[in-house]
């Protein structure tokens, strides 16, 4: 019988073969899961037999690998700002590049403030405010029905089920009047026309719900920021996550609409990724 090392080893280079650039992670990810063990465990064991019941969801793992599953969407969870966070088909998998709106809002919210995050998903960017700031409350919304289950399942996880509220809906409709301090989103904003350059294990595994807009991948900008207005208290902020290339036009429709305080930052590669702004 393979030991634990052997069959690990055997996967990492079909892995390799198949082209996925994290083959060594994504067999010891896979192999952590499936075995139950953690990481010093996996090491000493690994001149043991691997037991027939390890080796059965080690394998399903890895085939479903093969074909470019991610391992978050295989493992069922993602960590994000630290945290592990539930996943399911219709949300996206947090990417590290969406912390750097999570940094912004909390630079500029106070810590018993109130928030709204539009399209919350897996609701890791509502959890991780909350979990910064244990006196902030807030209201996470989302046109899945699923999506919101999710998020919150991730909420009883971490705990602040009591500080979240669940609406479904699009952007502001299921929202009551009052004022946020701050208003996050991480909207759709993929243009049709650029489906060709996407990745398969985002094209093939991410709900396109969340990441396809028309307008060029402007429309979910358009509706928020044309109807912020209506929920921003005075001196609040709106934060968004944005396309590489969106930050000239995401600015002009803020301005349009009478935002005048508009900045954008890079992420950790260089490139336009958020936006904020202020009236």
């Amino acid at each position: 019988m393979a030991s634990f090392a052997q069959r690990q080893l055997f996967w990492r280079k079909k892995f390799e073969a198949a082209g996925l650039v994290t083959a060594g992670l994504d067999a010891r990810y896979l192999m952590l899961a499936a075995s139950g063990l953690d990481a010093a465990q996996l090491i000493s064991s690994g001149p043991d037999p691997i037991p027939s019941d390890v080796l059965s969801r080690f394998n399903e793992m890895c085939e479903r690998r093969l074909t470019q599953e991610p391992v978050a969407r295989i493992l069922g969870e993602k960590e994000f700002y630290g945290h592990n966070f539930a996943l399911n088909q219709d949300t996206l998998v947090p990417r590290p590049d969406t912390e750097l709106i999570v940094d912004v809002a909390l630079e500029r919210f106070e810590a018993d403030g109130h928030f709204l995050d539009l399209g919350t998903g897996s609701g890791a960017i509502a959890i991780s405010i909350l979990l910064e700031f244990p006196e902030a409350t807030g209201v996470a919304t989302d046109l899945s029905a699923s999506a919101l289950e999710c998020a919150r399942q991730n909420a009883k996880r971490h705990g602040v089920e009591d500080r979240l509220a669940f609406l479904q809906g699009s952007w502001f409709e299921p929202v009551a009047a009052q004022s946020f301090d701050l208003i996050i989103s991480n909207p759709p904003y993929i243009s049709q026309d650029e489906r060709h350059d996407m990745n398969v294990e985002a094209l093939g595994f991410d709900p396109h719900l969340a990441l396809f807009a028309e307008e060029g991948g402007l429309a979910a900008y358009h509706a928020i920021i044309e109807n912020a207005g209506t929920f921003l208290a005075d001196e609040g902020w709106l934060v968004f996550e944005i396309g590489y290339k969106q930050a000239e036009a995401v600015s002009q429709i803020l301005a349009a609409n009478g935002f005048d305080e508009i900045a954008k930052l890079s992420d950790l590669s260089g490139l336009d990724r958020a936006i904020l702004a202020q009236r």
